[in-house]
């Protein structure tokens, strides 16, 4: 009987083993696990990246847009200054500017403004010409280019008064976009 219960032992220890088959199918069973997961994450990562791809496009158009609709107004300016004969004053473009209602039709625009291109023997002539309006405007900061940008009129100009005479070629970037918009002939 004690033989009988060690062979009955070493039976059921026998049973209780994993052999060979039982690996491969625990093995199998991971690597289908690990290939699902993988396929399922990879299609999860492309949904987002394509839902963000196409988000991303989505305001990008609406940036697009909404630029357009600034250069309209930009070269809504240009028309009235050209309808001037080239020159508008303060009153006018301050007429003009109220009627692109900036406020409701432009979100975003802090102002809409004039900034004439001179030379150095102008100056003088063009701060004379300006001072019968505003006795205090000047041309602001200096700097060493032979050549000036200032914002001669903005609107609205109670939120912009300070902007008045500010020199775009005392800063490299915006010197830069003047002088390329003036070259251009097109909106920096």
């Amino acid at each position: 009987e004690a033989r009988s219960l060690a062979e009955e032992h070493d039976r059921i220890l026998s049973a209780g083993r994993l052999h060979w088959f039982h690996w491969l199918i625990v093995g199998a069973s991971l690597l289908l696990t690990i290939v699902a997961w993988y396929f399922v994450q990879t299609q999860v990562d492309q949904r987002i990246k394509n839902r963000f791809d196409q988000e991303a496009r989505e305001v990008v158009a609406l940036v697009v847009e909404r630029m357009q609709k600034y250069e309209d107004a930009l070269w809504s300016g240009v028309a009235a200054i050209h309808a001037h004969g080239d020159e508008i004053d303060r009153r006018g473009w301050k007429r003009f500017s109220e009627t692109l209602k900036i406020d409701r039709k432009y979100p975003g625009i802090n102002g809409i403004g004039v900034i004439y291109h001179l030379r150095p023997g102008e100056v003088a002539a063009f701060l004379a010409k300006q001072r019968i309006d505003r006795p205090g405007f000047k041309i602001f900061p200096p700097h060493s280019h032979n050549e000036f940008f200032p914002i001669t009129y903005t609107e609205p100009s109670d939120l912009n008064e300070a902007a008045i005479g500010l020199d775009l070629a005392h800063e490299t970037n915006r010197y830069t976009a003047a002088r390329n918009a003036r070259d251009t002939g097109k909106p920096r």
